[in-house]
């Protein structure tokens, strides 16, 4: 019989720890909740690059509706939105998607997502398809761990 434990851990050795890490990390996913009857929301991630080179996001989809990516600028003093044809980020990059900045629109909804749900959202990159589960809440997650304190 012969002993594979020692090619599988040469593999792992030359590929890297992270060989099968999804490319771009993706953490913090969620999608707003709307009033019911709504026809479109907003959804919102983290994405971080741990590869030596270059990820380009192409496109981004869900199965709830029409998916692209968006940015909110401010000019003139007035707010505007625009889509986002692509979007590198280069080594070692971090970027987070957040409200009043890039987002991911959903648009075209059958059902309007409510609190609680979740919601599929998969980011097309040149690196591959990286997919993460979005839950629909009212607003941004509480990631900076503060507490109400009474």
């Amino acid at each position: 019989m012969i002993d594979l434990r020692v090619p599988l851990l040469a593999l792992f050795t030359v590929v890297g720890v992270n060989a099968f890490a999804q490319v771009p990390e993706v953490s913090g996913a969620w999608v707003r909740a709307m009033p019911p009857g709504q026809h479109m929301t907003a959804a919102y991630l983290q994405l971080r690059n741990l590869t030596a080179g270059t990820v380009s996001i192409t496109g981004v989809h869900s199965d709830v509706g029409m998916a692209s990516l968006h940015e909110t600028r401010l000019e003139g003093g007035r707010s505007s939105m625009r889509a986002v044809d692509s979007l590198d980020l280069a080594a070692g990059e971090a970027i987070s998607m957040e409200p009043g900045g890039l987002h991911i629109m959903l648009m075209g909804l059958e059902t309007t997502p409510v609190e609680g749900d979740i919601v599929p959202v998969c980011l097309q990159t040149s690196e591959g398809e990286v997919c993460a589960d979005a839950q629909v809440q009212r607003a941004a997650p509480d990631t900076q761990g503060s507490h109400d304190h009474h």
